[in-house]
């Protein structure tokens, strides 16, 4: 179907997710399998203006074809610290107080590994931080 191999799909959610997820059981976690990682960020964006948002927050920098991609999807398009340019390492400070300035419920698109353009990742610890303060934004 348009969702794509909906077997394949469920059993990324279960891995993703873990088989004793409670808002996976209940109907409140959805997928979709997509062409390529351009095709995804194309229906995320969709889905996020289709749902009332107006607004994503992306990574300084991020990959060139992100920008367009939530533009063309009607988002206005923000960027949140990443990199430090000057000592070439990741903007950790910058990051955690750009996310807790950002408006409750924001969207915030996040590279999980691998950052694209840098390659600078954030360290197990770094993460736990940048889950808390994603979470107090509700």
């Amino acid at each position: 179907g348009i969702a794509g191999c909906v077997d394949f799909v469920n059993h990324a959610l279960e891995f993703v997710y873990g088989p004793d997820c409670k808002p996976l059981h209940e109907g409140r976690i959805a997928g979709v399998q997509t062409l390529s990682g351009t095709g995804g960020l194309r229906v995320f964006g969709e889905v996020l203006k289709s749902f009332g948002h107006t607004e994503i927050y992306v990574p300084n920098p991020t990959w060139g074809n992100h920008i367009p991609i939530f533009r063309n999807a009607g988002l206005e398009v923000k960027k949140y610290a990443y990199y430090d340019f000057e000592n070439s390492e990741l903007d950790f400070a910058n990051l955690i107080a750009d996310i807790r300035k950002m408006p409750e419920g924001a969207c915030i698109l996040m590279h999980v590994c691998a950052h694209n353009p840098t390659g600078m990742d954030p360290t197990i610890e770094q993460w736990k931080e940048i889950s808390d303060a994603v979470k107090e934004r509700g």
